[in-house]
């Protein structure tokens, strides 16, 4: 499970950009066709955190749907069942818009007090 070594770079990153604050959320946006399994993702992440400034965290997820731009008619669209071809002239010459990233969208810190 590649999902291990996702999270340790995820809380490596929040240890970095926290500066030692106590972080209350991550938000991470992951594409559908990433190849990240988004239940994996969030244990790992429940496992991990302990002992790091995201102990207390929570991982608020959102599913980035997969988008193909036809590079015959300029047409964009979300895809369904992994069917790359263009709806309006069925064309397969498409590239991929959204779908492939996995990033942290941003992280809460708590606030002192």
């Amino acid at each position: 499970m590649h999902e291990y070594s996702i999270v340790q770079s995820m809380l490596d990153l929040c240890e970095k950009h926290s500066k030692g604050k106590a972080v209350e959320k991550v938000a991470v946006k992951i594409g559908k066709m990433s190849g990240i399994e988004p239940h994996f993702l969030k244990e790992s992440f429940e496992v991990f955190k302990e002992d790091t400034v995201c102990h207390d965290a929570v991982m608020e997820m959102e599913l980035i749907d997969i988008t193909i731009e036809c590079q015959k008619c300029k047409e964009v669209s979300k895809v369904d069942n992994f069917n790359f071809y263009c709806p309006l002239c069925e064309s397969g010459d498409t590239k991929v818009l959204t779908g492939q990233e996995m990033h942290i969208d941003y992280i809460v810190l708590k606030e002192d007090g």
